[in-house]
């Protein structure tokens, strides 16, 4: 079995990592299906059988071309290991044991560092011409309660007290062409940042990234340690920092080349978010509190066009606290941003 020393980098952002993975036969493109019922269930049969590529929903009716979804994007072990800079031609088992190595030798977190601008600024729409509508959210199944765009998005908040940054996989629900609701699980750190602003009476300033590096994505998903910035923690599994701009609205460290983003800022006023079947045969939210709704202050993109894209999985390895646990189905579901 090989296994790395250190961490290879083998693509540099989504696009180059959906290049990378078709290479690999990994990927698997439908065009014309329907946002409203067939992708989603296009997800669920493949999230049911071991091996399914990751599938790129791209002319999608009512949406432009180019305005895409992916899916299953980490539903398979050679994903996982492209996407932590192992060898995705190793089998499942090698994997797991490459990765347990490089937990066990230690992952030393490396801070990121702000550059001064980058693709994620390309395209900015703010005040009333920012539409969230434009992006084909499919609605996943058939009892859920609206059109959900994240959660293999990542959503970026600050500790108001001491400026601890935290990226998280939450459920984001399109509300309006300015308004997406937010619902974070008690006990999760992005609500911990949540509950404290909104005791405060300020307004919560939050960045919703779709389109991000996989990697981020995977770190987001991931149970770091309290405190610990998940850029950071990624960086040290890559081996390099991750680079990042000063948000112009929220002032958060956002990655400089993401597909897509939007600034929020979270309002007390709630809508109901639910409910959400986000596991087969059970509905979720349906009877939960509603949810804050914040309201889009701005959104911007790279030149490519992108989409709303969930990443649900199958089985394989879901990465929890640094270790890998094979017996449970891997923390990649939701949706994220793709670029042409």
């Amino acid at each position: 079995m090989a296994v790395a020393e250190r961490p290879t980098r083998t693509f540099r952002d989504l696009r180059d990592w959906l290049k990378r993975i078709d290479e690999l036969g990994e990927l698997r493109v439908v065009r014309g299906a329907r946002s409203e019922d067939e992708i989603g269930m296009a997800t669920e049969l493949a999230g049911r059988v071991h091996g399914t590529p990751a599938l790129l929903f791209d002319e999608i009716p009512g949406y432009k071309k180019g305005f895409r979804v992916l899916s299953n994007s980490l539903g398979w072990f050679p994903r996982l290991a492209l996407t932590l800079g192992l060898d995705p031609k190793e089998s499942p088992e090698n994997l797991v044991k490459a990765w347990q190595k490089r937990v066990s030798d230690g992952i030393k977190p490396i801070p990121s560092i702000e550059v001064k601008d980058g693709p994620i600024f390309e395209n900015v729409k703010r005040g009333a011409d920012v539409d969230m509508t434009i992006f084909p959210a499919p609605k996943w199944h058939e009892d859920d309660g609206g059109r959900y765009i994240g959660t293999g998005s990542f959503d970026i908040t600050r500790d108001k007290d001491n400026g601890w940054v935290n990226l998280g996989c939450y459920r984001v629900m399109v509300h309006g062409k300015d308004k997406l609701g937010f619902y974070i699980s008690p006990g999760k750190h992005g609500r911990m940042h949540r509950d404290a602003w909104i005791a405060s009476g300020e307004k919560m300033p939050i960045a919703f990234v779709a389109g991000g590096d996989p990697l981020l994505f995977l770190a987001a998903a991931t149970e770091v340690q309290f405190g610990l910035t998940e850029y950071d923690w990624a960086g040290g599994v890559r081996g390099e920092p991750f680079r990042v701009v000063k948000g112009p609205v929220t002032g958060l460290p956002l990655p400089r080349s993401s597909s897509a983003r939007r600034r929020t800022s979270l309002r007390t006023s709630s809508r109901s978010t639910g409910p959400s079947c986000a596991r087969r045969s059970s509905a979720s939210s349906s009877r939960r509190p509603a949810c804050p709704v914040s309201r889009v202050c701005g959104a911007t993109r790279s030149a490519a066009r992108a989409c709303s894209t969930p990443s649900r999985s199958s089985s394989g390895t879901r990465v929890t606290r640094g270790r890998p646990v094979t017996s449970r189905r891997p923390c990649t579901r939701g949706h994220t941003l793709a670029a042409t």
